[in-house]
């Protein structure tokens, strides 16, 4: 038989949980960076000595240059391995992290927590097992306990089946929970209103771009596809501006060739009736004419 004590045991856990969880947070205060905390190379991990690869460098580029946009849009700010201060549980103190790519609505970002970031992304190195399970496991752990509301993972590499991998913070259970991304393999956030996160097709990868980005139901384009779409779109207008001018000369042309079939029916209508008319008069002067001759006695052959 199952005691109340053991039925109440997980519900009180969950309770101590959250108390802790509040705590920490407490704790968790706004403080300027240490002045070295900008000094190093952007994505180089100098605990394990650890450098990016090309596609974990273009992804972060080029995905961080899509979520810019959004960003701005949003009026929120952008991290890309900035830092940023997070609670250490197991040294229980705060310190200073680097997300490879983060979203945040604080206004300083020379002081700038976990608690104000709405997104975390860390694009996951493949190359270095001991860096691959400080992204994966660690990055995905600290996040967690600072409650970031949405975290992913982006394997980068193009030849990798693994894409993304998302979770999304439940504040009742105090923990993460995997978000599943469904057949469209599509990421909707809550935390920023119409963000959405596509992974693309196995074939339509390449380096540096394994997902597309979507904002209020329309696609967002890196500078040189926006250039590129407002190229086709203007080479688009130009022809059809083309289309529209030969459309009308063509319309021109026969409306010019109808005008001058009906003038030249009017014409010919015109000529037959002056020569109806001409017989009609040529018939009556012979009438005339024989009456003459007919009255004058005189009898034609």
């Amino acid at each position: 038989m199952t005691s109340t004590a053991t039925l109440a045991r997980p519900q009180t856990e969950l309770l101590q949980r959250r108390a802790a969880h509040q705590q920490m947070r407490a704790r968790l205060i706004e403080k300027p960076h240490p002045e070295d905390a900008t000094v190093g190379t952007p994505y180089y991990d100098e605990e394990l000595d650890v450098a990016q690869s090309l596609a974990h460098h273009k992804t972060v580029q080029k995905l961080g240059e899509l979520l810019d946009r959004v960003a701005a849009w949003e009026g929120l700010q952008s991290l890309g391995d900035n830092p940023v201060w997070y609670w250490d549980a197991d040294e229980d103190c705060q310190r200073i992290l680097y997300p490879d790519y983060a979203l945040t609505d604080a206004e300083n970002l020379g002081s700038v927590t976990a608690k104000s970031l709405l997104l975390a992304i860390e694009v996951v190195t493949t190359t270095h097992r001991r860096k691959e399970e400080k992204d994966t496991i660690k990055m995905r752990n600290w996040n967690e306990l600072n409650a970031v509301p949405e975290f992913l993972l982006l394997y980068p590499e193009p030849d990798d089946p693994r894409g993304l991998i998302a979770y999304r913070y439940n504040k009742d259970q105090v923990a993460y929970e995997n978000v599943p991304l469904g057949p469209r393999r599509r990421f909707v956030s809550q935390a920023i209103d119409g963000l959405v996160i596509e992974e693309l097709a196995p074939d339509a990868r390449s380096v540096g771009r394994k997902l597309r980005v979507f904002y209020r139901g329309e696609e967002v384009r890196d500078a040189d596809a926006a250039d590129r779409l407002a190229l086709q779109e203007a080479r688009a207008r130009e022809a059809a501006d083309r289309r529209a001018l030969q459309e009308a000369q063509a319309r021109e042309a026969a409306d010019r060739r109808a005008l001058q079939e009906a003038q030249a029916r009017e014409a010919a209508e015109q000529r037959a009736r002056e020569e109806a008319q001409a017989r009609m008069a040529a018939e009556q002067q012979t009438q005339r004419a024989l009456a003459l001759l007919e009255k004058a006695g005189i009898k034609l052959d």
